[in-house]
C-alpha cells in the first residue's frame, strides 16, 4: 500500500498560503500602517499561533509599494552582544537580498563592536543604494526574547533599533510578539507612545472549519459532529486544531477508515497531549508563578464542577483555599488580579460571578479545553500549591499561627 502523506502540520512554519488563515486581516494591517507611515508596528499574540510562518508569507508574498520586507530572527540571540546581532543580520540582509558577498562590504565584528554607527553609515547606505530608495521593512521574529518578564535585563540592540528608526527614514520595523506577558506595554513605553498593534489571536469557527476540511480534502472526510468536538476542544487555536488533525490522519491512514466521527476523536486526545506536550509547555512561558497557579486552579475548579453537576460552579480561590487553608485579603486580591491578566491574555474566560462568604467574585474557565486537559493530565495542584507560601512570604506571624498543627488545636479547644 502507497504511504499516503500526513497534509497536516506541526512544529514547523507554514509555506502553503491558502492554508495559513487570517492573512487577509494581516497584510491590509501592514499595508494600511506603511501607508500611513507608521515607522514601528507590533503582531502579537500566544506562542504557537503562527508568528514564524506570517513572518515568511509577508516577506515572500506581500507586496507594497516602495518597500521591500526582510525577515530577520533573534531566536537564540538573547545572549548575543550589540555587535554580535548586527553582523549576523548583515549577512542574513545580503542572503535575503541575494547580493554578492563580494560586491557589498560588511563591517567586521570587531569593527561593530568599537563603532555599531558603521552598520547604518557603510552596510545599510550600501543596501540602500542597491534598492533605489526604496524603503526597508525589517520584519523581526522572537523580538520578545531580548529582555526578560521583569524587562530588568534589556539587550542593547534595542536601544539601537530605537536610534535606528528614530534617525532613518526609510527603515521600518514590524516587531513580533509571543513570548512576555507585558509585551505592548513594555513596547510602548520604549518608544514613547502607543503602537499600531494586531493580534494572532485564535481562528474563528468558520476559518477553523477550513482548516479542517481544506487541507486533506479528497483524502478524508470529516463528519458535520467531528468538526464540532475539535471546535470544542481547541476553541480555533490554529496549532491545536492542526495537532488533533494531524493524529486523526494518522489514525485513519493507520485504519484505512477516511471518515472521521466525532468517537475517533476521544480515540486520539492522550496522544495528541502527549506529542504536543512541548507546544503546552512554551505556551506557559509566558505566565507569572501566580498566573500558572491561578490557571491550574481554575483547570481543577472546572473539573470539581463536573463532579458535582453542571449547575454548581466552583471557584478557583475555593479550591485553593480547599488546598491550602484559609487565604487573607491581600492574597485573594493578588490571585484575582492575575485572573484578570490571564482573562487579557486568552488563556481564561470569564463565565460568571460566585458569592463566597461576603463577596461575590469572578468565576472562569480555561479558554482552551484541549490545554486544559493536558493541565490537569500534567499538572498536580496539590504539590504546585506550596507557590502561594512562596509568593506571599510576608504572612504575618499570627496568620503562621493560625494555619499551623497550633492553630488548628486552638480553634477546636476554643469550640
Amino acid at each position: 500500500m502507497t504511504l499516503i502523506k500526513n497534509p497536516y502540520t506541526i512544529g514547523r512554519p507554514i509555506y502553503t498560503p491558502e492554508y495559513l488563515f487570517r492573512r487577509e486581516i494581516i497584510v491590509s494591517f501592514i499595508q494600511e500602517q506603511l501607508t500611513s507611515k507608521a515607522k514601528v508596528m507590533v503582531l502579537h499574540g500566544q506562542r504557537r499561533m503562527g508568528m514564524t510562518s506570517f513572518v515568511n508569507y509577508i516577506s515572500r508574498s506581500v507586496s507594497v509599494d516602495g518597500f521591500i520586507f526582510v525577515p530577520l530572527s533573534l531566536e537564540d540571540k538573547h545572549h548575543y552582544s550589540l555587535d554580535e546581532i548586527l553582523y549576523d543580520f548583515a549577512r542574513d540582509i545580503v542572503d535575503w537580498l541575494g547580493i554578492s558577498g563580494s560586491t557589498i562590504t560588511i563591517p567586521s565584528q570587531e569593527d561593530l563592536k568599537v563603532q555599531p554607527r558603521l552598520f547604518v553609515r557603510i552596510f545599510l547606505q550600501q543596501i540602500s543604494d542597491r534598492l533605489e530608495g526604496k524603503n526597508i521593512v525589517l520584519l523581526l521574529d522572537e523580538f520578545d526574547v531580548l529582555w526578560d518578564d521583569t524587562c530588568s535585563e534589556i539587550n542593547p540592540f534595542i536601544n539601537f533599533l530605537i536610534s535606528l528608526i528614530h534617525r532613518e527614514e526609510k527603515i521600518f520595523i514590524v516587531l513580533f510578539l509571543g513570548r512576555q506577558g507585558n509585551s505592548l506595554e513594555f513596547i510602548s513605553d520604549l518608544f514613547g507612545g502607543e503602537v499600531p498593534h494586531q493580534e494572532l489571536g485564535l481562528l474563528n469557527k468558520s476559518d477553523t472549519e477550513s482548516l479542517i476540511t481544506k487541507i486533506a480534502e479528497g483524502i478524508i472526510e470529516y463528519e458535520p459532529e467531528a468538526i464540532e468536538e475539535i471546535w470544542e476542544l481547541a476553541s480555533g487555536h490554529p496549532y491545536y486544531t492542526e495537532l488533533l488533525c494531524f493524529k486523526l490522519f494518522q489514525q485513519a491512514r493507520n485504519l484505512n477508515q477516511w471518515n472521521v466521527t466525532r468517537q475517533d476523536i476521544k480515540g486520539i486526545i492522550d496522544e495528541s497531549l502527549e506529542i504536543g506536550e512541548a507546544a503546552f509547555v512554551s505556551t506557559l512561558e509566558v505566565l507569572s508563578a501566580i498566573e500558572k497557579l491561578v490557571l491550574y486552579a481554575v483547570a481543577e475548579a472546572q473539573k470539581e464542577a463536573t463532579k458535582l453537576s453542571k449547575s454548581n460552579i466552583v471557584n478557583p480561590l475555593g479550591i485553593l483555599e480547599k488546598h491550602h487553608g484559609k487565604l487573607t485579603k491581600k492574597m485573594k486580591e493578588e490571585l484575582t488580579k492575575a485572573a484578570e491578566h490571564l482573562v487579557n491574555l486568552g488563556f481564561l474566560q470569564k463565565i460568571g460571578e460566585q458569592k463566597l462568604g461576603k463577596n461575590v467574585t469572578p468565576i472562569y474557565k480555561v479558554k482552551i479545553e484541549l490545554l486544559r486537559l493536558w493541565l490537569l493530565k500534567r499538572v498536580s495542584l496539590t504539590a504546585e500549591i506550596e507557590t502561594i507560601n512562596e509568593l506571599f512570604r510576608q504572612k504575618s506571624f499570627l496568620d503562621k499561627i493560625r494555619n499551623s498543627g497550633l492553630g488548628k488545636w486552638m480553634r477546636s479547644y476554643n469550640n
